[in-house]
């Protein structure tokens, strides 16, 4: 088996044996609705989703998120039994693997590593444990997918300037286009390749002309058909996806959003990203920070006193460790919410800015110090990585759990009370936020839940936050005037065990008084603080 063969197999053992055992973990979140709504989507819909939100409005609104690519890998998934989270998960490892494999040969053909620095590349890119959001939970899939074809169209074009090979081309604007198709943070890759172009590539496309001014050089860039031709297939893809964007909802980028707060956010949430990208996950002391970063310069600093190509050492460095990372971060700005696979496809740059630094110890001198000190920090990088990785994937694990087990006991529950019996499902968040009314219906349950009794539940778990306090005052208040007074059961699960805590109004009357007190006020912030102290104290057993 050749070297590369070797690392290819290690890049993929990497990126998949970690997330094994995430691959039977059940649905959390917005898998629930997600899921029961593409599963039953028929095949036509596809080319709908070319013109139209892939999420209907399940969510209380019509999402601007034109996304026909990932919605029909939900379709395809369903085929494999539409309640069974095994074929989504093995997806998301493949594509993690897949993109693993990308950063390695990014690293070779635009970094101009060598192939032990661009594994290490790869390998800090598929055991960085930040990417447990995007591989671990089906829904990460968003995120994981568009990079994928961002990357490829980057790649594809990256060789097509190598060697002017036109299906390299051809194929680079195809990918480009999926990639859009995928998700809308993908409108920055015509700045990746201008800038890959300008920093890396030193004058790809472009014609220097080399003058005398008080003898120091003068380089020209004339701008040319020959200079702006490449680009402008890739503008007009990006130009004609944004303006679908404005007639469909009305905005290009979510630019309503933009406004002091949300640049505070970005700026905050930018700070906890790039920690992220260096150390795992954002340190609870600000003070290493600034060291921490003084010890990244001070390696690229090395590229001095080594033997690689000096230029071409710094340039890699800059595009991918500054200008790639700060592209995958920017879609951040108009996102409103903070998660970690929102720096999937930033990452790719972290961890070629990696194998660059890699490198560079390498090859610096003294040789007898520097080499065992590069294999070292290497290694040491990596196993803090699978460390935190291992406890990242644990905890999907415990969650996944947890939402089992809720989906079960809340159908058997359901099936064995009388009907019309007022049921209060309190879950943790961080298993199924989002997922009510979903989580109660098939395919997740065998039957529909909710109706056969009416279920109440915090506003957290609603999908439709805007709608919860109307629908649940009504559920409420339809039951309270029922002549045959139907019983109310409490449901609590712990949040990191599962385990279930039940309460009846039979066994403790006050449960029925304070339903009936919520029924009457009917206020949105009344009920959620009721409905959370009653979950609150079957938790912890007090009465």
């Amino acid at each position: 088996m050749t070297r590369r063969r070797w690392a290819g197999l290690a890049i993929v053992l990497a990126a998949s044996v970690p997330y094994l055992p995430s691959v039977d973990d059940y649905f959390v979140q917005d898998d629930f609705g997600v899921v029961w709504l593409l599963s039953q989507k028929p095949a036509s819909a596809f080319l709908g989703w070319f013109a139209s939100t892939w999420m209907d409005d399940i969510w209380g609104y019509t999402p601007d998120e034109i996304r026909p690519f990932p919605a029909v890998t939900y379709r395809l998934a369903a085929l494999a039994g539409a309640g069974s989270p095994v074929a989504n998960h093995l997806l998301n490892i493949a594509l993690h693997a897949a993109n693993a494999l990308l950063v390695c040969a990014i690293g070779v053909r635009a970094a101009g590593l060598g192939l032990p620095a661009a594994l290490l590349a790869a390998l800090v890119f598929a055991l960085l444990p930040a990417q447990a959001e995007t591989v671990a939970w089906v829904t990460g899939r968003v995120d994981s997918m568009p990079a994928l074809f961002y990357t490829g169209s980057f790649l594809a074009y990256v060789c097509w300037r190598a060697t002017a090979a036109r299906r390299l081309y051809v194929a680079s604007l195809v990918l480009f286009f999926v990639a859009l198709f995928s998700k809308q943070n993908t409108v920055t890759f015509v700045p990746a390749i201008l800038l890959y172009d300008a920093i890396v590539a030193r004058g790809a496309g472009r014609r220097e002309q080399s003058q005398q001014e008080g003898g120091s050089p003068v380089f020209v860039f004339t701008a040319t058909w020959d200079l702006v031709r490449p680009y402008l297939p890739f503008v007009a893809l990006t130009a004609g996806f944004l303006l679908l964007r404005w007639v469909l909802f009305g905005e290009v980028a979510r630019e309503s959003t933009l406004n002091a707060q949300a640049l505070e956010l970005f700026a905050q949430m930018t700070a906890r990203h790039v920690q992220r990208l260096v150390v795992g996950q954002p340190l609870s002391d600000t003070a290493l920070v600034v060291p921490l970063l003084v010890a990244v310069v001070a390696v690229f600093a090395l590229a001095l006193r080594s033997e690689i190509d000096r230029g071409r050492a710094a340039r890699a460095a800059a595009y991918f460790g500054v200008a790639w990372v700060a592209l995958g971060i920017a879609p951040t700005l108009v996102s409103g919410y903070e998660s970690t696979r929102h720096i999937y496809l930033a990452s790719f740059g972290s961890a070629v800015a990696f194998g660059v630094a890699a490198d560079v110890l390498w090859h610096a001198r003294p040789r007898r110090l520097m080499r065992p000190a590069a294999a070292l920090a290497g290694a040491l990088v990596l196993s803090a990585y699978m460390v935190q990785l291992a406890d990242v994937v644990r905890d999907w694990g415990v969650r996944a759990a947890v939402s089992r087990q809720a989906v079960t006991d809340l159908e058997r529950e359901a099936l064995a009370a009388p009907e019309g019996t007022l049921v209060v499902a309190g879950v943790s968040p961080r298993s199924w936020e989002w997922s009510l009314p979903f989580a109660a219906r098939p395919p997740f349950a065998g039957v529909d839940v909710t109706r056969r009794v009416t279920l109440v539940y915090p506003v957290l778990l609603h999908c439709c936050r805007g709608q919860w306090g109307q629908e649940t005052a009504r559920a409420l208040s339809s039951w309270a005037r029922r002549a045959d007074a139907p019983p109310i059961v409490v449901l609590a699960w712990d949040e990191r065990t599962g385990a279930l805590s039940r309460l009846t109004d039979r066994e403790e009357p006050f449960v029925r008084d304070v339903m009936l007190a919520l029924a009457e006020v009917g206020d949105p912030s009344a009920i959620q603080s009721g409905l959370t102290s009653l979950i609150d104290s079957v938790v912890s057993g007090t009465r």
